[in-house]
């Protein structure tokens, strides 16, 4: 969410929020801060990282070869929760938060209120087409900075030039002009065109 890694001479002082710090025989510090205390850190055998929990659990990422239609559908198809939900479901899909997932289900007209039971085919297909698009789109673009988050270097994300709903609600759709809702699922909020996403 926001933590960052620091690089940083050992004679520096300790800042509040750096909670992990690798300290080099060169006298320089790797240093991880995280503000809101939402990262986890364990040490891995990297020859057994497959076989990692978190790691063995997670879905696809959208840019995978791998994630197609069809995986969705299979994933979404018996679920009897919103599509937004399911989008957020990291062991389905991972890396799509709640930004990627406002925009992928708006850029694949599918509405996030739409339980995944009643999902179709087509509508999986251009989750997937979606999710690519915008995830790389996003990478080119250093990512998307709403609130306070830089990179250890100062640097910010600009994707966020390109978002269409979310953060929108009150907007007119670039798509159609319909004014942008904002509702909660799944404790989330949620922005959608209640034309483009019927």
């Amino acid at each position: 969410m926001e933590g960052k890694y620091f690089v940083k001479e050992h004679s520096e002082p300790i800042e509040k929020h750096e909670h992990v710090i690798f300290e080099f025989e060169d006298g320089i510090d790797l240093r991880y801060a995280d503000v809101r205390k939402f990262g986890r850190m364990c040490l891995v055998n990297k020859d057994r990282i497959d076989e990692y929990e978190p790691v063995a659990k997670q879905g696809i990422e959208p840019i995978d070869e791998r994630l197609t239609g069809d995986y969705i559908y299979e994933h979404f198809k018996s679920k009897r929760i919103p599509i937004k939900s399911l989008l957020l479901d990291q062991t389905i899909i991972a890396g799509l938060g709640n930004i990627y997932a406002d925009e992928v289900a708006h850029r694949a007209k599918v509405n996030p209120l739409k339980l995944g039971i009643d999902i179709k085919r087509n509508e999986c297909n251009r989750i997937k087409e979606a999710a690519k698009e915008i995830i790389e789109k996003a990478i080119e673009y250093g990512g998307t900075t709403i609130r306070s988050y830089t990179s250890s270097l100062g640097v910010t994300g600009k994707y966020q030039d390109y978002l269409e709903v979310h953060t929108k609600a009150g907007e007119k759709c670039p798509q159609c002009g319909t004014i942008i809702k904002k509702e909660k699922v799944g404790g989330r909020s949620t922005y959608y065109c209640p034309r483009c996403q019927k």
